[in-house]
């Protein structure tokens, strides 16, 4: 009997993915300098949450230190930039990553010895310390003040590209846009051979079961050590890409809120996906910039939006298409079900929508944190809708009605739709979507085959 495939073949991976990195190509031609900037941190994020999925998806292990990684290549890029001063942003990048491995490989010979939570508060507690190493030697590190990495020091391409005289920002950004981009792709490219060589096979095997990988012949805390330092070395390389953007490095990424920053961005996209940590990063990155923004009880927002990630969609957000919640399957293989449930997100989308607009006529603080609110909800029913129809369809069924409402709002946008007429084509297309989910079956399979 032939083994169902769980993924997409590789010729249909590989043209998804030359699209998606042709649009990101472009993309800067489009959208303003400061999109540009947000783009290159959610790459640089990107790749860390990658990294730390491939202990914690791949693994097993959950870490809780991360943060001192993606640190300490900050740090190496800032002093060596700093006290060095070398100006070649490949050197700083190889200084960082060396740095990086060693710290690493230190701290994961220590960590994997353990498992579970005691694993977890070993590498938090090891995070710590480069926190405080950090900030008491002020002498070295700056303390609270950190170390700045002026952009206009640095060059790309072994010095054919510096950024000097009128305009230098302007240069910078779209520069380092695409340097950034060139080294994600490649980031990208070198984990997914990792997470599918035998190598990758074993760790996954680890994870499933360690005591059967350890009898047929796994060196079981070998490969978790190699993990956790190729782990180490994606966050160290995220970190180095990331301090000439932000032209500072405080304590403050050493701190383990930002380890839980990392671990936030992995399971909004979904663990068990290799793709989903990029989502969730590019997402949490954008959400968390607009909650910033919009109130001073941002971390509030952030908690419920976790919270309700936990409950709601336990798989993240790419991992409810791929591993659907048994809710989400209950709903999508029954007609009534699926109907009643589609039409409630969609009047919940379009009454956040006006909440959106609208507001209650409150202004000022109060105001954006109603506006935050309605649209972190409106998100969400948006999403839970496009899970519902593509679950009902199933891949071939009806996958394109919801990518079409997806492009529907940049459509409507175009072509002079503004206010409440924006949410027209959208729902016009989601309705056309619910009526053929409940006329033809439904391909959501069995509990037995599923």
């Amino acid at each position: 009997m032939p083994v169902k495939r769980s993924e997409p073949s590789l010729p249909l991976l590989l043209a998804v993915s030359a699209i998606v990195v042709a649009a990101l190509a472009i993309l800067p031609r489009f959208i303003g300098i400061y999109q540009t900037e947000l783009l290159i941190y959610s790459m640089a994020f990107a790749i860390a949450a990658l990294g730390f999925n491939l202990l914690l998806g791949y693994t097993g292990l959950l870490s809780f230190g991360h943060s001192a990684y993606f640190g300490a290549g900050a740090y190496a890029v800032a002093f060596i930039a700093q006290r060095l001063h070398v100006q070649s942003m490949e050197l700083l990048i190889l200084g960082a990553l060396l740095s990086t491995v060693v710290i690493a490989a230190l701290f994961g010979y220590v960590c994997v010895r353990h498992t579970r939570i005691f694993f977890g508060i070993l590498t938090l507690a090891l995070s710590q310390v480069l926190w405080s190493l950090a900030y008491k030697f002020f002498w070295v590190t700056g303390g609270t003040d950190g170390m700045r990495v002026p952009r206009n020091a640095i060059t790309l391409l072994g010095g054919l590209l510096d950024f000097r005289g009128a305009g230098a920002y302007q240069r910078f950004i779209y520069s380092y846009y695409y340097y950034v981009l060139a080294l994600f792709v490649i980031a990208v490219a070198i984990m997914w051979v990792i997470v599918h060589s035998p190598f990758g096979k074993a760790l996954q095997a680890i994870r499933d079961n360690e005591v059967r990988a350890g009898f047929v012949g796994i060196r079981v805390r070998r490969y978790r050590w190699i993990a956790f330092v190729i782990s180490g070395l994606f966050a160290g390389l995220a970190g180095a890409l990331w301090v000439p953007l932000n032209g500072l490095t405080t304590p403050d990424v050493l701190y383990w809120p930002f380890s839980g920053e990392i671990v936030f961005m992995t399971v909004l996209g979904g663990f068990r996906t290799f793709f989903g940590p990029i989502i969730g990063a590019v997402a949490f990155n954008y959400l968390k910039v607009y909650a910033v923004a919009s109130s001073q009880y941002w971390q509030l927002m952030l908690g419920c939006v976790l919270v309700l990630l936990v409950l709601v969609l336990p798989s993240g957000i790419l991992g409810t298409f791929t591993q659907p919640p048994p809710w989400v399957r209950r709903v999508a293989s029954g007609k009534g079900a699926f109907v009643g449930a589609s039409l409630a997100f969609l009047v919940a989308l379009v009454a956040l929508f006006w909440v959106w607009t609208d507001r209650f006529g409150t202004a000022g603080d109060l105001s954006n944190v109603i506006g935050t609110v309605a649209v972190i909800a409106a998100i969400l029913a948006w999403f839970l809708l496009m899970a519902l129809v593509y679950h009902r369809g199933g891949m071939i069924g009806h996958a394109w009605l919801g990518v079409l409402a997806l492009l529907l709002p940049p459509i409507g946008a175009v072509v002079g739709f503004g206010g409440p007429a924006l949410l027209v084509l959208p729902v016009l297309g989601f309705l056309i979507a619910i009526g053929l989910g409940a006329v033809l079956p439904s391909r959501v399979p069995t509990e037995q085959g599923a």
